[in-house]
């Protein structure tokens, strides 16, 4: 199985979304594609759908940690 990645999906949580992918997907999809996409259709969504039909396999809330610094 292909997995690829919608540019604005940061690299450091690529590798979490890869296994929860490979745990839930079992086989390819109904249209015979074995290629995945995953996109970000809102800032705590992601989306994971087949890349040749479209077809949402689910979608993943995320939890977004702010990352300010804090200086004292």
């Amino acid at each position: 199985m292909k997995i690829s990645f919608d540019p604005d999906i940061p690299a450091e949580i690529q590798p979490q979304i890869e296994q929860v992918i490979k745990d839930s997907i079992e086989g390819k999809c109904t249209c015979g594609s074995d290629e995945i996409y995953v996109s970000r259709p809102r800032e705590d969504m992601i989306d994971v759908k087949c890349y040749d039909c479209g077809t949402s396999f689910f979608e993943l809330e995320i939890a977004i940690e702010d990352q300010e610094e804090t200086n004292n």
